[in-house]
């Protein structure tokens, strides 16, 4: 059995991560129903159930909360994307169209509001604003990795095409938020499908 002190240290350490976690749990609930500039840190905290000193000695600020939230986020995307990656068979148009349903699978209990990382990107007027390095660096890896795919599969301008694909999907994504309707992502796989084939090798 651990010593006494050993065990306080690890439950304070839960209990610490368990806060963290139903702090961003609630931002995410507020800041993409209500947007980020609309809830403030008194709502925040009465919807993760804490107090504002909690909240602050969790993020330092609400800038850091958002931060948090949106690295959150991401995270899980990454996630889902990797375990697609993984079900996918090696046919690069296969590969690529695993983006498209990342994007058309938002988390289930949310009401669909199109894509958080460019609702809160239209909120953040700081260029220097670290929640804005999480959305570009969220861009860039997506772009990464389907120039990736494409490399691999003899595309010669893989750069390009991966510009062009990742354009398809943030311009699906937008609309379907708009609309508030899935057919946009249709459409994308479509448009994505033509303009990969078109720079396959020929076999």
């Amino acid at each position: 059995m651990p010593p006494i002190s050993e065990k306080i240290l690890k439950d304070h350490g839960d209990s610490v991560d368990g806060t963290r976690t139903r702090i961003i749990d609630a931002a995410r609930r507020c800041f993409y129903r209500d947007g980020i500039t609309a809830t403030g840190v008194d709502t925040l905290a009465d919807e993760a159930g804490v107090s504002k000193r909690t909240l602050y000695n969790q993020f330092g600020s609400k800038d850091g909360l958002i931060t948090a939230y949106l690295q959150r986020r991401e995270d899980r995307w990454r996630r889902k994307l990797v375990d697609r990656l993984e079900k996918t068979s090696d046919d690069p148009i296969e590969r690529v169209l695993a983006y498209v349903d990342g994007y058309a699978d938002p988390p289930e209990d949310e009401e669909f509001r199109g894509c958080a990382m460019v609702n809160a990107a239209a909120e953040l007027v700081d260029d220097k604003h670290p929640a804005l390095g999480v959305i570009r660096s969220s861009l860039d890896n997506i772009e990464r990795g389907i120039q990736t795919i494409l490399a691999e599969a003899g595309v010669t301008e893989s750069e390009k095409v991966a510009a062009q694909v990742l354009l398809a999907l943030e311009g699906s994504l937008n609309v379907a938020g708009i609309r508030r309707s899935d057919e946009a992502f249709d459409c994308a796989q479509s448009l994505i499908i033509e303009v990969v084939s078109r720079h396959l090798p020929s076999a």
